[in-house]
């Protein structure tokens, strides 16, 4: 049985601080997450930045009847901006796995972005990369059928935390419970639970503990959704990792 991945084996992070610019690294505050933290928002009333150099983060939000919504993962080498949440107390930017993050009040990080092109040229990518991201996750809550929703969720960890394991598969840990990727998803618990067994059955995917999964045929699964392709040929940050 292998062993669940260990925040530095949970993506292709190696080549994170070749590609961060060295007035971001050096600037920021480290954070050390831990699961199920969270992360605030503001510093002392003031806005924040965080910069993930080696976690899964969680944007989700907490409407109406305590309704809550996952909204977006983060990933290494991703960007969040307090801004970027509505305001009102229901917004949360929660750690999933053991890791780091950077911490900037907002008002030192914009002007780290107007004195260096780098630093501005990384944010604006950061931020480019996930809105394509987030755009195939909406498009895909609202458009796929569950099978379909679903593999497109494995593929983006799968091509964003997923490491080369041998016989050419790829492994990555889940970051999310069960009930949590199919609130992600919009799906329910039972009809995820029976998707997973099927491709387990079916020799694409095998799990030897309920939070790793080793994807046994990357194309085949991919061919499974028709968000997959967009999702494995997103730019990214980092330059290791996974290929189909």
């Amino acid at each position: 049985m292998a062993a669940p991945l260990s925040p530095a084996d949970a993506g292709p992070s190696a080549d994170w601080q070749a590609t961060l610019p060295a007035e971001l690294a050096e600037h920021g505050t480290l954070v050390q997450t831990r699961p199920g933290q969270a992360l605030p928002l503001t510093l002392g009333g003031e806005e924040t930045v965080f910069v993930v150099r080696m976690a899964t983060l969680l944007f989700r939000l907490t409407v109406a009847d305590n309704l809550r919504q996952g909204i977006t993962l983060l990933y290494p080498g991703d960007v969040f901006r307090s801004a970027f949440a509505p305001p009102g107390p229901g917004a949360d930017l929660v750690a999933l796995t053991a890791g780091e993050v950077l911490r900037y009040r907002y008002d030192a990080f914009a002007r780290l972005l107007e004195a260096n092109a780098d630093a501005r040229a990384y944010f604006d990518m950061a931020v480019a990369r996930q809105s394509a991201r987030q755009a195939i996750h909406l498009a895909a809550v609202g458009q796929l059928d569950s099978t379909q929703r679903l593999v497109a969720f494995l593929i983006e960890l799968a091509t964003q935390i997923g490491v080369p394991a041998s016989e050419g598969r790829v492994v990555f840990e889940l970051p999310l419970s069960r009930s949590e990727v199919a609130e992600y998803l919009g799906l329910n618990a039972d009809t995820l639970s029976r998707i997973m067994s099927r491709l387990r059955s079916e020799g694409l995917l095998s799990q030897p503990d309920r939070h790793t999964v080793f994807v046994r045929d990357l194309p085949a699964l991919a061919a499974l959704s028709p968000a997959s392709a967009s999702l494995m040929s997103a730019p990214r940050m980092n330059t290791n990792g996974p290929r189909s």
